[in-house]
């Protein structure tokens, strides 16, 4: 065989290889849905940005407008964590770094799989993403533990979105504010400061840490509780908050009561270097209590993103939810 025939060989080979590569090592996917537009990630693609989620993701009502910040990323599984001293190294950000992989079923459906042999915490974990109905990004997390890591009899899961312009960084929830019963609201204002961290549900008990354990994202707001398992926020649609015609709703609906927990933090600063108030972190946790290895947990939620109508329509968008579900969920409550 003659030396150029070699080399022409060589280069094809070559070739084909660096294809089969980028082919397999797909780190974005194209999200087209009814009402949605954007980008959804591995931690690889977007590293610089906090890890897998969407960066972007556009309501088409409003072309160009991320609902998240374009330096950070909405839903983004953030942190698993569990009472324990001894894990504390890995109890900050480790679903952010360990290996995922992006799968696609349609231009509205996806998945994000967090095999167990790269997870730190050896958890088998998948999300998946489903945007076709309209107004509507519906989640299904399911995760399968197979190290015993859990000395406090639990682990908790977090995930975070870094919103982009919120009316105000408040949520809102019906729930219980010490003996009242009602909507709350929670990232009020308290002097120089401001509510952040985590609203459990009413019926459970706080989660138990051992002294030294890493507890931000842990321990429970002592006042403020939740009943339904929902909240709600709104943002400005086309960014500009000097309109008032274009709010949009931000709710987050579950299946499940006590194992969901919300949470609100608000790390971005603006021009005066204080908390952007515009610019919160709405998130919510999932506990599991008393794992068991080699056992599937989960649970599904709804994200729903339509321009607001008032309250009413929160309401109806939890019955419609629960209805989709076919759960029982907790009853609206009677309102005099």
């Amino acid at each position: 065989m003659s030396n150029i025939l070699v080399k022409s060989y060589l280069y094809v080979f070559l070739v084909c290889g660096l294809l089969t590569v980028g082919a397999n090592s797909q780190t974005t996917l194209d999200v087209n849905s009814t009402s949605f537009e954007g980008v959804l990630h591995d931690n690889l693609s977007n590293k610089k940005r906090q890890g897998s989620g969407f960066t972007p993701l556009i309501f088409k009502s409003y072309p160009g407008a991320n609902l998240f910040r374009n330096d950070a990323v909405g839903i983004n599984f953030e942190h698993i964590f569990n009472g324990a001293k001894e894990q504390n190294d890995i109890s900050m950000f480790t679903p952010r770094h360990d290996p995922c992989k992006l799968k696609q079923f349609s231009s509205s459906r996806f998945q994000i799989h967090w095999p167990n042999n790269g997870s730190k915490w050896g958890m088998e974990a998948r999300m998946d993403y489903d945007l076709s109905k309209e107004g509507y990004a519906d989640l299904v997390f399911e995760c399968i533990p197979t190290r015993d890591l859990y000395s406090q009899g639990f682990v908790a899961m977090m995930w975070a979105s870094y919103m982009n312009r919120a009316i105000d960084r408040k949520i809102r929830f019906w729930g219980k504010e010490g003996d009242r019963t009602g909507w709350v609201t929670f990232g009020e204002r308290k002097g120089k400061r401001f509510e952040v961290g985590t609203v459990s549900n009413a019926a459970m008990a706080d989660l138990p840490y051992e002294r030294g354990a890493e507890t931000l994202n842990l321990i429970e707001n002592s006042e403020k509780k939740f009943i339904t398992p929902f909240y709600y926020g709104l943002i400005d649609g086309d960014l500009d908050l000097k309109t008032t015609d274009d709010r949009l709703l931000y709710l987050v609906l579950f299946d499940q009561t006590e194992s969901i927990r919300f949470a609100m933090w608000n790390f971005i600063k603006d021009k005066a270097g204080n908390p952007d108030s515009h610019s919160p972190a709405w998130d919510w946790q999932y506990v599991v209590r008393n794992p068991k290895l080699g056992m599937s947990y989960g649970y599904k939620a709804r994200v729903v993103v339509k321009p607001f109508k008032g309250i009413e329509q929160i309401w109806r968008e939890y019955q419609t939810w629960s209805g989709d579900l076919g759960v029982k969920l907790p009853p609206r409550p009677v309102q005099n």
